[in-house]
Parts: structure tokens; C-alpha cells; sequence
């Protein structure tokens, strides 16, 4: 009997071994928004947010599987529940959203600051009336130029990549982009080591921030942000490593 009993007591524990320990899903983006966040050769979520998420999750022993998605993809399926966090996530984001969907935001995790950025020259920078098309990313939001689009200064035109927004700039096909200063700049020195960008003195920078974002858990919300209060030391070094405090 007492042999019959070890046997179940080992297939019960290794049933348990065996089976994962469920993961809350974290759905990020695919974008290469280095060094606030990315995905390296192996497609694995990498950068400042990463960081952050991971001592999160080892501080508040809660699992996180993170599920990167094109921006569209990620929105659809945040609102229809198939994931239960998103970053990043602003309220300025949410204007498309039914008045039914009520989204938690978390406080701050990484500011940011956007501008509408154009190659660097000897010559005078490009005027403002010449500025016909400026390239943004699908499925981005473009809060610091939502005026001057809305009063058909120039048109815009949407990439799935950062990197083709970078060719499109260098071949004049836009003549400026929508974007993070510091961001675009480490693409460009990779991709185009002679150019380099600046932001056009006519359109003042947006600084907002990026926030972690739920609709069916709020009480993991406020987890979160008494997380970001406890932890403020370690996370404003994780920052101040990629360069952003």
C-alpha cells in the first residue's frame, strides 16, 4: 500500500514538473525602437522595457510571456482580450476605442519625446512649405504633428519598418520623418554612417510617455505602479544604462 502510494506521490509531482506555470501575455511591438525596445536576431524582446518587465516579474513572481505583433495586430487583439497587457500604450492612442472599453493605464514607464526629424545639411534646412510627405510607421499614433496634417501641411505616408522610413528619407521620396530623435539617429549611423538627422526648427518636439496598459486586470495595474514606486532606484538605472533618464 505504502509502495502504491509513493508511486502516485511521483506521478503526481512530476505531472506538476511537467506542466508550465501560466504566463499573463504581454503584447509588445515589433518594432525596432532601440533602445527602448526591439527584437534581436532570434526575434526576442530585448531593451530598456524588457529590463524593466523582467524585475517585475521576478519581484512580484508573476510570469510573463511576452508576444510581439505588428502595431495593428496588437491593438486588435488587446481589444478583443487575446492578450493581457500592452506596451507601450498611451491614452492619446485610445481615440478609435468604443466608449464600452475601459483601459487601465499604468504610470509612466519610459518618456519619450517624438519630433518630425529631416536629414542635416550645410545648406539651410529644408523649408517648411517644401515639406510635401513625411513618413511615419503603420499604426503609430502622431500626436506632435496631428495639427499640421489636419490642416493639409503635408501628407503622410506609413512603413511597416523604421528602416524603410530611413531609405525613403535618404532618396528623398519623404522629406522628413515622424519620430524619435535618438532612435532614427542609431538607425541612420548604421545604415547611412555619412547622414544624420535633426529636428526641423519649425515643428516643436511631443514629449508624452509610454505607459503599460490592461483591460481585464486594473489590480495588476496597481501592482504595477506601486512597483514602479518601490523599485524607483532600479529602474532609473536600468534607464540611465540604455541612455534614458
Amino acid at each position: 500500500m505504502r509502495l502504491i502510494q509513493r508511486i502516485l506521490v511521483s506521478i503526481s509531482f512530476a505531472i506538476t514538473m511537467s506542466t508550465p506555470v501560466h504566463a499573463l501575455t504581454l503584447g509588445v511591438e515589433v518594432t525596432n525602437y532601440a533602445p527602448y525596445f526591439y527584437l534581436n536576431d532570434e526575434q526576442k524582446y530585448q531593451g530598456a522595457a524588457r529590463e524593466i518587465f523582467d524585475l517585475f516579474s521576478e519581484i512580484s513572481q508573476i510570469k510573463i510571456a511576452y508576444v510581439p505583433m505588428p502595431v495593428p495586430r496588437l491593438f486588435n487583439e488587446f481589444v478583443k482580450g487575446s492578450i493581457a497587457l500592452k506596451f507601450p500604450d498611451n491614452p492619446l492612442w485610445s481615440a478609435s476605442l468604443s466608449s464600452t472599453v475601459k483601459v487601465h493605464y499604468s504610470e509612466p514607464v519610459l518618456n519619450i519625446t517624438e519630433s518630425l526629424l529631416v536629414l542635416r545639411q550645410d545648406k539651410p534646412e529644408v523649408a517648411k512649405e517644401n515639406i510635401k510627405t513625411v513618413g511615419t510607421i503603420l499604426g503609430f499614433s502622431t500626436p506632435g504633428i496631428a495639427m499640421p496634417v489636419a490642416n493639409h501641411e503635408f501628407k503622410t505616408i506609413k512603413t511597416k519598418k523604421v528602416e524603410q522610413l530611413i531609405h525613403m528619407l535618404v532618396s528623398e521620396r519623404v522629406q522628413g520623418v515622424y519620430f524619435n530623435k535618438n532612435v532614427a539617429q542609431n538607425l541612420i549611423t548604421k545604415m547611412y554612417p555619412k547622414k544624420s538627422l535633426v529636428r526641423h526648427s519649425q515643428y516643436p518636439p511631443f514629449q508624452y510617455a509610454y505607459h503599460l496598459s490592461s483591460i481585464k486586470h486594473p489590480k495588476l495595474i496597481e501592482k504595477f505602479n506601486a512597483f514602479l514606486i518601490s523599485h524607483a532606484k532600479e529602474l532609473d538605472i536600468i534607464r540611465s544604462r540604455y541612455g534614458l533618464k
